[in-house]
């Protein structure tokens, strides 16, 4: 092989290389763009989940303490369990499944997802 098939050779590979580069970072970004997207809409759902579940809550506790409702008849009302109107009451239905609130980030915002 001559010197300058060589350097041919070793200038195509090269440019293969590089265009191969360009287009791993370009699906990275398309890849990072869509997962920002993802989050931002997980959070937007977590947020109305919580808003209505203290909303709910809320309304539980006053049909139980102001209207005197016992638990299993406001449960058998709005159709749901008395094990369920119990933690809407406490307000524990957020420990462990959304951040308390006003703690959302915004990832379109600050450009990245909080672990």
């Amino acid at each position: 092989m001559s010197q300058s098939t060589r350097s041919e050779a070793r200038l195509k590979a090269r440019s293969q290389l590089v265009k191969r580069q360009e287009e791993l970072l370009a699906r990275e970004a398309r890849i990072r763009t869509v997962v920002l997207e993802a989050a931002a809409a997980l959070l937007k759902r977590d947020r109305a989940v919580f808003e209505a579940e203290t909303r709910l809550g809320q309304a539980l506790a006053r049909l139980t303490s102001t209207e005197r409702l016992p638990v299993s008849e406001a449960a058998d009302l709005c159709g749901l369990s008395a094990r369920e109107v119990r933690r809407l009451i406490r307000g524990n239905g957020h420990d462990r499944t959304v951040r308390e609130s006003g703690a959302f980030p915004d990832p379109l915002r600050t450009g990245g997802v909080e672990r």
